[in-house]
């Protein structure tokens, strides 16, 4: 293993990776205890994670507060904290010092022999250790989304369980029928978009996407975008102006595009007020090609910029709107796969969503 051959090197390095098997081990007990015992009934999962290259818990939210630790990560949904608990801080600082320790066995500015192959094994470990933690990583994310599904899931399916039942009562009135069966055929076109999201969400978490990079214009994907979204804002009599620098072509998917300039759209639309305007318009320069959605709604606070692009997020003051905060999600994740980066601005009049890709 990576850790043999670092051991052969040096007597030194031998006994420093000796320290941090046991400290690891000291961890896991430790952690494992709290798992099986005091903490059982305040974990989201029974599982051991790290987050900040620090050995964590899942605490459900409403038992933060009973866990005594430093709190590291928390789910996007908000439903999970990643808490480092006080048990095993002074561990976890110990593997830290160990690690640093390691990399000092043979300095890199050392010119000796020994030295070079020992820094040459050493970067192996390391990249060996990097790709172990992003399997880690992988499998977390996949627990990670079974459990917004679930969660996103929950509220839908107690509808439909429970107005089903009500349907079934004998002398139920006709409107009382009516109205519990609109909320059925409503719980049930809320399903159907969650299900088809979370499908492409799946898929670009794991790779599955095959993008179908094409030079092309991005004038005609981001109008196929504009169409798609038209009849929801000819609802609210909300204009779309469209501006354009030329005819621009860069390599990009069409369809996934369309996709992620959609949900910009979407979310524009979505919290705008009657009779407003939203600026669609596509910049072109020397390295890169920017897609910018411009609206009037209020702008974002400055805390929430950054947690708006996480998987299921809404904001403090939008939740009285239609959605589960996937729209943003995806525009994201789309941009990123194809190269490109998605920043958000405040303006006088409220926000602009940009789409930038390389050319």
């Amino acid at each position: 293993s990576e850790e043999e051959i670092a051991d052969d090197a040096s007597p030194k390095l031998k006994s420093i990776r000796r320290s941090m098997i046991q400290t690891n081990e000291k961890i896991h007990n430790q952690l494992n205890s709290m798992l099986g015992g005091s903490c059982r009934t305040y974990l989201q999962d029974a599982v051991i994670t790290m987050r900040n290259n620090r050995y964590c818990i899942p605490i459900k939210a409403e038992y933060k507060g009973q866990v005594n630790g430093m709190i590291h990560d928390q789910s996007a949904t908000g439903s999970t904290y990643f808490i480092e608990p006080a048990a095993v801080v002074n561990l976890n600082n110990r593997l830290r010092e160990l690690e640093l320790e390691e990399k000092e066995v043979f300095p890199e500015n050392e010119d000796t022999a020994l030295s070079k192959l020992q820094n040459k094994v050493i970067k192996l470990s390391r990249i060996l250790k990097h790709k172990n933690k992003e399997a880690e990583q992988g499998q977390e994310n996949i627990k990670s989304l079974v459990s917004d599904i679930a969660h996103q899931l929950k509220t839908p399916i107690s509808n439909l369980t429970m107005y089903s039942e009500f349907i079934k009562k004998d002398g139920l009135e006709d409107e009382k029928r009516r109205e519990y069966i609109e909320i059925i055929c409503l719980t049930v076109k809320r399903l159907n978009f969650l299900t088809e999201n979370m499908i492409k969400i799946s898929r670009l978490e794991s790779g599955l996407i095959q993008l179908n990079m094409q030079k092309q214009s991005l004038n005609e994907t981001v109008l196929k975008a504009v169409k798609n979204i038209y009849p929801k804002a000819k609802q609210k009599n909300t204009e779309i102006i469209y501006q354009e620098d030329g005819r621009v072509r860069i390599c990009h998917d069409r369809n996934w595009m369309a996709e992620a300039v959609y949900n910009l759209l979407d979310n524009a639309v979505k919290y705008a007020d009657r009779d407003s305007k939203i600026i669609l318009s596509i910049k072109d320069s020397a390295l890169f090609a920017e897609i910018s959605v411009e609206d009037e709604n209020a702008p974002i606070p400055e805390e929430e910029r950054a947690k708006i692009f996480t998987r299921f997020y809404r904001g403090k003051d939008r939740r009285t709107e239609e959605g589960i905060g996937i729209g943003l999600y995806l525009s994201r994740e789309i941009t990123l796969k194809q190269g490109g980066y998605i920043r958000l601005r405040t303006s006088a009049k409220g926000n602009i969503f940009s789409i930038v890709m390389r050319k």
